[in-house]
């Protein structure tokens, strides 16, 4: 199977690598990017360059998530993966920078998709956020197992109170992670009411969502720095900051591979899967990234932080669980090992790091 599909998401960690499997798979992608000035890294990309010239990566310039036009891009697609989202950690407003535009730019998508009637396959990328409860530390659910059934119990009024009042009584998460974790909930189920309600109208279409949890390995978009390469490329490469770098606990203890999730996002679009799906390869700690690294590569150990080897929270005192195993069953997801992720990642980072990046 192959065809026409739309990414969002292009330039981002994840949609880089989603845009590089559909294409190694023979589709045409039509990838939309936000401005123009995007596009002469992705024609210079290794990655990327060969398929712009050959014409089967095409890019679609469609402005700001919330007020993005997809009448261009979305024309002659078969289907629609939505990874774009904003990642906010810093603003107080919730309705303003968190929710609107992940909720809107999800509207605005899964409508074009709706209204394009070759479209029958919808993908977003959606968030362990969405389906956690978020309401302590890890260590402090031992014996709960999230599955797919499982939502993040924060609601609106409840995200709403706490940015009025600047209160708020979790013992773990500061608001931003809650206002960002909750803006991904309510554009996950504005897109499945928005699928359900056109199929209720006869509309003959697919919805599934890839509740990704912290996603890690080797980055192949256009960036110009490591250190401000997006959360999932600095979260590991700080711990090659140096011998007093802290080892910070995991505030959400799974992985998955950046190649796993990409995998993931195909196979629902040629499999027509419809549902929520758990990602993740398994529970990690920086602890065990930081004792890997000083056994994998030596030479870098003088800029590698020691911490207390061997000690793992996922392990001593334990953390919740995280059920993935229906993305292996449905989709054939077979995950890449911790140790697979973080060669890939960091064997990247150091070549990055070669050609003049930090």
């Amino acid at each position: 199977m192959s065809s026409t599909v739309l990414i969002t998401g292009t330039t981002a960690f994840l949609g880089a690598h989603v845009v590089e499997r559909f294409l190694h798979a023979g589709w045409t992608v039509h990838a939309t990017i936000r401005s123009s000035s995007k596009q002469p890294a992705l024609e210079s990309s290794p990655f990327f360059g060969p398929f712009i010239q050959s014409g089967k990566l095409k890019l679609f310039t469609v402005g700001d998530l919330t007020t993005a036009n997809y009448s261009d891009a979305i024309k002659g697609c078969t289907a629609v993966v939505h990874v774009a989202s904003p990642v906010e950690f810093t603003s107080n407003d919730f309705r303003k920078d968190y929710l609107a535009p992940a909720q809107e730019g999800t509207r605005s998508v899964v409508e074009a998709a709706i209204k394009e009637e070759g479209v029958k396959h919808i993908v977003m990328t959606s968030t362990y956020g969405a389906v956690g409860s978020h309401q302590d530390a890890p260590w402090k659910q031992v014996g709960t197992t999230f599955t797919e059934a499982n939502w993040n119990p924060y609601t609106l009024e409840q995200l709403d109170e706490i940015a009025k009042t600047g209160v708020n009584t979790n013992p773990y998460f500061p608001p931003q992670s809650l206002y960002y974790m909750g803006a991904k909930k309510y554009a996950e189920i504005t897109a499945t009411e928005l699928c359900d309600e056109a199929r209720k109208k006869g509309r003959d279409i697919s919805f599934a969502a890839m509740n990704c949890v912290i996603i890690a390995g080797p980055p192949i978009q256009p960036q110009d720095s490591l250190s401000q390469g997006g959360m999932s490329t600095e979260i590991f490469y700080a711990l090659l900051g140096g011998k007093d770098a802290p080892i910070a606990p995991a505030d959400f203890p799974y992985m998955v591979d950046v190649r796993d999730a990409a995998e993931a996002h195909y196979q629902a679009v040629v499999r027509d899967a419809d549902g929520r799906f758990n990602l993740s390869g398994g529970p990690y700690s920086f602890q065990q990234v930081v004792d890997f690294l000083h056994q994998a590569y030596p030479a870098e150990s003088h800029r590698v932080p020691v911490g207390t080897p061997g000690k793992y929270e996922y392990k001593d005192p334990g953390v919740y669980g995280f059920d993935s195993s229906k993305s292996t069953r449905e989709l054939g997801i077979k995950y890449h090992t911790f140790e697979e992720t973080m060669t890939a990642a960091y064997d990247r980072f150091l070549q990055l790091e070669k050609e003049g990046l930090k």
